[in-house]
């Protein structure tokens, strides 16, 4: 039996927190009787949503790359690099003690992780790959891998336009490209049950 990774307990707290943006945007709508465009609100629940998935993944990897370092995990070696410098190699190599060594780990990779991003889905299945859980989508939805990815995909695109060009419609000028409550929830719910299917993996 294949038990929850270190980080899913997170991801749900993070991914309650999302929901919680879109409650008090609904909250706000109706005691404001709709004077309060709250849409924002389902906004920064989606967006939030995305983080916490990125920072899950992160997460994981992080967990594993250690894991690894220290000898604790063994896995099928990945022809990704991860990209450490020589100096964080040393520091590594010259910690005196097991927590020592654990440490030195944990934070170089935490650095060199800092400088990526895991939130599409071709990047989440390198990142994993990269610890020795290869081809995750497949594994995770062996049904229809390719409808999981586009889910997250499409759910990751509006994230990316709410936060790079505040979701202004490119069509209508002047206009926002419209997020109902359950747009947002419906987006939320399928990044959690994405998580959910993909943790036991890990």
């Amino acid at each position: 039996m294949q038990v929850a990774s270190r980080r899913l307990a997170q991801f749900h707290s993070d991914i309650g927190r999302a929901r919680d943006f879109v409650a008090l945007g609904q909250s706000i709508g109706g005691l404001t009787q709709g004077r309060v465009d709250a849409s924002d609100l389902f906004r920064s629940g989606l967006v939030q949503a995305v983080a916490a998935l990125d920072s899950y993944i992160h997460g994981v990897v992080l967990d594993r790359a250690v894991d690894l370092l220290t000898g604790r995990l063994q896995a099928a070696p990945s022809v990704t690099k991860v990209g450490l410098d020589f100096g964080a190699v040393k520091d590594i190599m010259n910690a005196g003690s097991p927590s020592e060594i654990e440490l030195a780990a944990r934070s170089h990779i935490a650095q060199r992780l800092a400088l990526e991003t895991f939130q599409r889905p071709d990047d989440i299945a390198k990142a994993l790959a990269m610890v020795g859980l290869g081809r995750v989508w497949s594994t995770a939805f062996p049904a229809d891998p390719g409808g999981a990815k586009t889910a997250v995909g499409v759910i990751v695109d509006r994230r990316n336009r709410i936060v790079h060009s505040c979701d202004n419609d490119p069509v209508n000028q002047g206009a926002l490209t419209a997020l109902s409550p359950a747009d947002a929830l419906d987006a939320i719910a399928t990044v959690e049950s994405t998580v959910d299917r993909i943790d036991p993996f890990c």
